[in-house]
């Protein structure tokens, strides 16, 4: 390359340097923003492969394997495959990427989907039984798969089971019998693309999908859980009694359990209601 490639103006030097947790959320937005999005036209025939196509993520993979870092996590394979795409496009050479396109549930399949959608509802009250680790993990998995603005891999989350550490939580459901996920955002990965000045609205955003995957898991589980928020005074307490740095927003938490209560469920207005205008 005649001219030193840059990434949202760091140099080579630059991300030798960063944090790996910044590096990886370039590795990630770049993969998104320059293959992925482009990708699926190119193949389309309605865009023409652009000559730097997967430059920028090679350039990122480099310094990562250059820096030593894990490369056998499913955020790096995924950058991987879609590099070796790009490389094949420019090639001229044909891809098949062996996926399937969306169709329609069976009725067995929606069935199962209306239950996960349509009967899941708030639970506020926990039988004294243990949820096993292998158990949150299924769920903490399920949040980590919701959308999230650019794939920038900012959601984290904190686990709580000591009565007194939940006890920080205030809120107006009193929480017991439960685990308590806090859904942290990693500030590192916006402010290093700059989205915590252009998106920040996309904080809450990623929190908020990450915390309905959640539920929805948990209570195709069996188990039961509450959406719960929290003013910056509890957010603050929580960074000081976990000692956690100032880059992790702490927007909400969810309490998870066994139910010990059946509530009926809450309902909406009719959807005709709910549509501001339609066209025609």
């Amino acid at each position: 390359m005649s001219e030193e490639r840059r990434v949202f103006g760091l140099s080579e030097d630059d991300l030798v340097r960063i944090d790996p947790v910044e590096l990886r959320t370039l590795l990630h937005e770049r993969t998104h923003h320059t293959i992925e999005v482009l990708l699926y036209r190119i193949l389309a025939g309605k865009l023409k492969p652009p000559s730097d196509l997967g430059d920028t993520v090679e350039l990122l993979l480099r310094v990562w394997k250059r820096r030593g870092l894990p490369t056998d996590t499913p955020d790096l394979k995924w950058s991987e495959r879609y590099l070796d795409i790009a490389k094949k496009v420019k090639a001229g050479k044909k891809v098949k990427l062996g996926e399937e396109m969306p169709k329609p549930f069976s009725k067995r399949e929606m069935e199962t989907v209306r239950k996960l959608v349509y009967e899941r509802r708030s639970i506020r009250m926990f039988e004294a039984r243990p949820v096993s680790e292998a158990t949150v993990r299924k769920i903490l998995h399920a949040g980590l798969m919701a959308p999230q603005g650019c794939n920038l891999g900012s959601t984290r989350f904190l686990v709580l089971r000591d009565p007194q550490a939940i006890k920080l939580l205030k809120s107006d459901i009193p929480v017991e019998n439960a685990v308590v996920v806090v859904i942290c955002q990693d500030m590192r990965t916006y402010r290093v693309v700059g989205h915590d000045v252009r998106n920040p609205q996309n904080v809450y955003f990623d929190a908020a999908a990450a915390a309905d995957h959640i539920l929805l898991m948990a209570h195709a589980l069996g188990l039961g859980g509450v959406w719960l928020t929290h003013g910056e005074e509890v957010a603050k307490a929580v960074r000081e009694r976990f000692n956690l740095p100032e880059y992790y927003r702490v927007p909400l938490h969810i309490a998870i359990g066994w139910p010990a209560e059946a509530p009926i469920k809450s309902q909406r207005m009719r959807v005709e209601e709910a549509i501001i205008s339609g066209e025609g």
